[in-house]
């Protein structure tokens, strides 16, 4: 019997990826595009204004390993700037993490780690450094999975302006693979309950009360292609699904996975007795028996 089953083990944001959807091949990458003041990638969805009086520059080589491919690299306030925001990119299944490639160059480790979900879509962690050498420099990097593994490293001469940097690189948009952009929550009054929370994948499986298996396509059966699809989803107040974005999965099984997982209903999630959007990460595991 071949069927598709539901795995509700929780995935690391910091995995590789295991393919990509059918949009995007595990053996080509898209640069993008800048237009203005606009960088746009297709592939990744991911569509990013940035400051007027930032410029690009020739990518060069990327700041994070062999196995990562500079798509875009910008400076700001003119080509002889040291600030500079690079964006990487790997396809690559076992390339190796980020942070420990920098660790073993001219940077250490400063400050405590943290995690934010760029342009809504991609689950980032942050970690920052500082240069091993004069003259002083600080390093920002948000790392995280989107059809492959995105790698943004920021740089400038104080944490102050690395700060600033990253500020705008969180305006960035990314297009869900299901469901339609929305603009990110915005702030509530200190001490109220805020708009949307990110809970794991054991929380949100709780709370699951209709859940609709995933047809297994027949074009993976014929290629005997197995394997689980990670979405990172937004729910909404009601329980309704209202995003989902594919971080990792191979395309014949991504699809599939979307169309059942949107169905998906869930209880609210209540947060100082108020209900609140919920981001979470679903897993879907598709295995022939």
């Amino acid at each position: 019997m071949r069927q598709a089953i539901v795995c509700c083990g929780l995935l690391l944001a910091t995995l590789p990826s295991a393919g990509a959807q059918s949009r995007f091949s595990s053996t080509e990458f898209e640069q993008g595009s800048v237009s203005g003041n606009v960088y746009t990638n297709p592939a990744l969805g991911i569509t990013w204004e940035f400051p007027k009086d930032w410029v690009t520059v020739s990518k060069g080589v990327s700041e994070l390993g062999d196995d990562y491919h500079v798509i875009l690299r910008l400076v700001r306030g003119g080509t002889q700037s040291p600030d500079f925001v690079e964006f990487d990119y790997s396809t690559s299944t076992d390339s190796t993490n980020p942070n420990s490639i920098l660790a073993n160059k001219d940077w250490e480790p400063s400050g405590n780690p943290g995690y934010y979900t760029l342009g809504g879509g991609i689950p980032a962690h942050r970690n920052d450094y500082k240069s091993k050498t004069e003259p002083p420099r600080c390093l920002t990097l948000l790392y995280g999975p989107r059809h492959g593994n995105i790698g943004v490293v920021v740089v400038a001469e104080s944490p102050s302006q690395v700060q600033e940097l990253v500020r705008a690189v969180l305006q960035m948009k990314v297009q869900p693979d299901w469901g339609s952009e929305e603009e990110p929550p915005s702030s509530t009054v200190p001490g109220s309950p805020p708009l949307r929370v990110r809970v794991s994948q054991g929380v949100s499986q709780a709370l699951l009360k209709h859940k609709v298996q995933p047809i297994y396509p027949e074009s993976a059966r014929e290629q005997h292609i197995e394997g689980s699809v990670v979405m990172l989803a937004h729910i909404s107040t009601q329980g309704l699904i209202k995003n989902l974005f594919v971080m990792s999965g191979q395309p014949p099984l991504t699809q599939a996975a979307l169309d059942a997982v949107s169905q998906w209903r869930y209880s609210p999630y209540l947060l100082q007795g108020n209900a609140v959007e919920v981001e979470t990460q679903i897993t879907v595991s598709f295995a022939l028996h």
